[in-house]
């Protein structure tokens, strides 16, 4: 008897397996299995191969909070206004900036929620600072 290649055999153990589910469950014979499988041909490969992965560095942030803006101010070194992205939820927001050295991405919760219009940025000499309003409602819960 001549022996097949490994893969003929798992494919065969598998299909055993499947029949033998399929009989203790009643299962109609000409019903379809679908099965995927996947192999990975690397499983000893790097967490960053050849360094495709840009690593992004976490950023200290300070907020600033007065009775009706809220003030959230960065380093971004060697970013200009173009190179930065600004996304506010009213809750959150989140700052991307990208150039040819490096990409920075962030999400920052914020102490109360703002509007998510009327959005004010600055970068000046690799300092980032957004100021945000709150929303009158949101004045009067703080108590300011």
């Amino acid at each position: 008897m001549k022996k097949t290649n490994d893969f003929e055999e798992f494919l065969n153990l598998l299909e055993e397996a499947v029949n033998k589910i399929a009989d203790e469950n009643n299962t109609p014979e000409k019903r379809p299995v679908n099965i995927s499988i996947n192999i990975n041909l690397y499983p000893v490969m790097a967490a960053n191969p050849g360094g495709i992965f840009v690593e992004q560095e976490k950023m200290p942030v300070d907020i600033l909070e007065t009775n009706d803006k809220i003030h959230a101010v960065m380093p971004l070194p060697g970013m200009e206004m173009e190179n930065i992205k600004i996304v506010c939820s009213g809750k959150s927001l989140e700052i991307l900036a990208a150039n040819s050295e490096r990409t920075f991405q962030e999400i920052i919760e914020l102490p109360s929620k703002v509007n998510r219009t009327g959005i004010e940025a600055t970068c000046k000499n690799g300092i980032l600072e957004v100021v945000l309003n709150k929303p009158k409602n949101e004045r009067k819960k703080r108590g300011y």
